[in-house]
């Protein structure tokens, strides 16, 4: 296993995958140039960004067709013209790019090296940004070495650099954009729209320009975002996606908070933890680490109380990697392996609607109201937890009752008759109780075994069956009506002496 050291003292493992093609002698420069260029000394950032500059001037070919193209940074700037003309006819092609080349580097040398080791750690990310990925590989690597692997080698720290300039650069030209006066006229039907149809308008109509800045380091100019090719519906097909991931990562943002509030204050997290984590797919299982999740849960829960150090995650990760002497990218991983299962409870029996940009806002309007429970004094909702955290409960289920957010919401859908998708709850749920039912050692067992012969296709086995199973039945004293209504009328009864939804 190859570990590939940087200059911010983090280490990439590239698997199994060895990193043996040659890079560019420019290219791999970066790191001492960038080194030299974090102190005051302009003549070693100018020096920086005319390597950039030069590695970016090169020839690339950005389609399959085998033909010389532009260098990269002519084509760059044609692209963003060609998209927005009217917002940047004010600059001149030339100075937009000089201007934009030198503010980037600016930018970069002055960003904390915390900032940066967190950027190169994400960049390495299996599924992150393959085409970034591709693209620098065409100025530090020959086309033919990187086709020899099944899968994309880890960046090299020169290649990350390269990497997070490419970013930077595209949010500098970006602003360049968005940033225009004529933005807001050119792009206001689109925006109005956009935030119009989002489930929190007034928070993307705030937020909207700062979404779209920080997700340009990720929006290639050079690839159509579809098959409309370049020109306005490119973009405005970006902007509607950027709008519904931000709203995505603000739920996934309180959902990891939900999470902590769990981990902190919940006795039973770590039962939670693994009772979750004992019903995932092996193959999800084997991406968790349970023995270091559940020493996690321990140490937060019993050595890690102060609330000053649980406000922030990362004093919270550090504290921890003291107690644990875990080294901190360890510490990092184990959490946030918690955060996903813990979450994953919380998704299924909480309100996760965001209701106002204030994050101690959003319990106020979704919190379970009894008006929406049936016989709310007598019924509670943790059967419905139970019923989404049972083994034999089908993937669908969980996964369309998360979407749902609240014990509340499932349970209506539960109690009240409606077309299709309550028809096929309301017959997981009944099967689902008959489980827990035939579970109790009060249940008769032959119940079990009359309940089972409905799956028994012929009427002659089913009779013959049901005979050996009740006397009362063989006699012709009781028809299988009036026994399957009995077992219905113990169900019910064990229902309610179990606090337990009763749907008939």
């Amino acid at each position: 296993m190859l570990t590939v050291a940087v200059t911010t003292n983090t280490t990439f493992e590239a698997g199994s995958t060895p990193i043996n093609v040659a890079i560019d002698p420019q290219v791999e420069q970066l790191p001492r140039l960038f080194k030299a260029a974090r102190g005051q000394d302009a003549t070693c950032r100018a020096e920086l960004t005319n390597t950039l500059k030069a590695i970016l001037d090169r020839p690339v070919e950005l389609t399959e067709q085998k033909e010389t193209r532009a260098s990269y940074l002519v084509q760059l700037i044609e692209a963003y013209y060609r998209l927005f003309p009217c917002c940047l006819t004010d600059y001149e092609e030339m100075r937009l790019l000089k201007e934009s080349l030198h503010q980037t580097v600016q930018r970069l040398v002055q960003m904390p090296l915390p900032v940066i080791e967190e950027e190169y750690h994400r960049l390495n990310r299996n599924s992150y940004n393959q085409p970034l990925k591709h693209l620098v590989f065409r100025f530090s690597r020959s086309a033919d070495g990187i086709s020899e692997f099944e899968a994309l080698p880890c960046l090299a720290e020169s290649e990350c650099l390269l990497a997070l300039f490419l970013q930077c650069l595209r949010q500098q030209l970006g602003a360049a954009v968005l940033l225009n006066d004529r933005f807001q006229v050119e792009y206001r039907d689109l925006i109005r729209s956009a935030c119009m149809a989002a489930s929190e308008p007034e928070v993307c109509q705030n937020n909207l320009v700062g979404w779209l800045w920080e997700a340009m380091k990720s929006f290639d100019p050079l690839k159509a975002f579809g098959a409309t090719g370049h020109g306005r519906p490119t973009f405005e097909a970006w902007v509607r996606t950027v709008i519904s991931n931000k709203l995505a990562d603000e739920k996934r943002k309180l959902l990891k908070r939900e999470a902590d509030e769990l981990l902190f204050y919940e006795p039973r997290a770590a039962k939670i933890f693994q009772d979750r984590h004992n019903i995932l797919p092996s193959l999800v299982q084997a991406e968790l680490n349970l023995p270091a999740c559940l020493q996690f849960i321990h140490v937060v829960q019993t050595q890690v109380t102060d609330p000053r150090i649980r406000t922030t995650t990362s004093r919270l990760r550090h504290r921890v990697g003291q107690l644990l002497a875990w080294p901190i990218d360890y510490t990092r991983d184990v959490h946030q392996q918690v955060r996903r299962i813990l979450g994953r409870y919380v998704q299924s029996t909480r309100s996760l609607n965001i209701t106002s940009a204030d994050s101690n806002q959003e319990w106020i309007d979704n919190y379970p109201d009894i008006r929406t429970i049936a016989s709310p004094t007598v019924q509670g909702l943790d059967c419905i937890a139970e019923f989404l955290n049972d083994a034999e409960t089908p993937v669908w289920v969980q996964d369309w009752c998360e979407k749902r957010r609240t014990q509340a919401e499932i349970a209506r859908e539960l109690y009240v008759s409606q077309p299709t998708i309550s028809r096929c709850l309301g017959r997981e749920y009944r099967l689902w109780l008959y489980r827990r039912f035939f579970l109790d050692t009060q249940t008769p067992s032959w119940m079990k075994r009359w309940y089972d012969t409905h799956d028994i296709q012929s009427p002659h086995q089913r009779r013959q069956l049901r005979r050996e199973l009740h006397p009362e039945y063989a006699q012709g004293l009781y028809s299988a009506k009036t026994i399957d209504a009995k077992i219905e009328l113990m169900l019910q009864d064990w229902c309610n002496r179990n606090g337990i939804y009763y749907l008939a």
